[in-house]
């Protein structure tokens, strides 16, 4: 039986989508993973890179939207981003989409995290690729103020190195500037932990400062959390990461660590309480979220189990994330 390319549930009328994410996500019925055109011909990338591999910057995407009940291409009004998997370089790189894509599914669908609208589809010779509906444009064709927090904190390369997106900020930085323009920052908070407890979870090192954004909401010049995005488990396709967050949870890193993470060299439970303390989130309900994160690893793996992943990417990511639930547990 065939499963929906953005839910994953099982489609007991064939096709591709169920109804609900047809029409959420494309605005029809009965719409088709399959693109209607091959990979566009590339221009060749600048040699030489940055220090940190950032798998999010290095991918390329393409801007589309739809046009008489069909996906196409654009340059101008795009309201769907394409993500397919080109660079070879990273480990098992035929399985970027997919990894994507089901990351997405469970912080969308098991931890309840606001994510971005996003699908598995292919091109027409059989490439896949991920797809993500655009959250910044708003029912009108506008576009709504956004702005990542690399941006808000005024960071440069020029000014802050070249690795600025993954070493001028730390989560708790992040929070504090949340803190200073959204309204409704409880409620943020919140949703920021437990997309930082996501993270750590599913070995996303590529959580850095560019990932997390804030944008103006219905009310002008009020400010939100934007859905999260970007999510997935890099440790699928970078062989060695220096660290098991992209940045640092304390903004005092360098002279404070917990007793837990003196002892065992990475982060745990211990580490979270004390980043919930300092972000405003309630003790106990830190510990609820870190409680439920360790509970759900077996709907995940169910998740995993229903997803476009290879077999092989299916059992790493599965020893990825019970590894994580292991240090949470300590």
């Amino acid at each position: 039986m065939s499963r929906c390319h953005s839910c994953l549930k099982e489609l007991r009328s064939g096709g591709d989508f169920c109804a609900a994410c047809s029409k959420k996500i494309f605005g029809g019925k009965n719409f088709s993973a399959k693109l209607n055109f091959d990979l566009p011909e590339l221009t060749a990338s600048a040699d030489g890179g940055p220090r940190r591999i950032s798998i999010s910057g290095a991918q390329t995407k393409f801007s589309a939207k739809i046009e008489d009940g069909m996906i196409v291409l654009t340059d101008r009004g795009g309201t769907y981003i394409l993500k397919p998997s080109l660079d070879r370089s990273f480990e098992n790189y035929g399985d970027m989409p997919a990894n994507e894509h089901v990351t997405m599914q469970m912080a969308r669908q098991i931890f309840k995290i606001p994510t971005a609208e996003s699908a598995l589809i292919y091109f027409g010779s059989g490439e896949p690729l991920y797809l993500t509906r655009r959250f910044d444009v708003l029912a009108n064709g506008d576009r709504c103020v956004q702005n990542d927090f690399a941006q808000i904190a005024g960071l440069t390369p020029e000014e802050n190195g070249e690795d600025y997106k993954y070493t001028a900020l730390s989560y708790e930085g992040i929070a504090k500037l949340m803190k200073l323009h959204v309204s409704a920052y409880p409620v943020a908070a919140e949703n920021f932990f437990k997309t930082i407890l996501f993270n750590y979870l599913v070995c996303n090192g590529d959580a850095h400062a560019k990932n997390f954004s804030l944008r103006e909401s219905e009310a002008p010049g009020v400010y939100e959390l934007t859905p999260a995005y970007d999510l997935l488990n890099t440790a699928l396709h970078i062989k060695s990461e220096s660290s098991r967050t992209a940045l640092d949870l304390f903004q005092d890193e360098v002279d404070f660590q917990t007793d837990f993470y003196e002892t065992n060299g990475f982060y745990g439970t211990p580490d979270f309480l004390e980043f919930a303390r300092r972000i405003g989130v309630v003790e106990s309900r830190a510990k609820r979220f870190i409680l439920r994160t360790i509970a759900e690893v077996p709907a995940m793996e169910a998740m995993l189990g229903s997803s476009f992943l290879s077999e092989e990417s299916k059992m790493k990511y599965k020893a990825c994330i019970r590894d994580r639930a292991l240090a949470l547990k300590i």
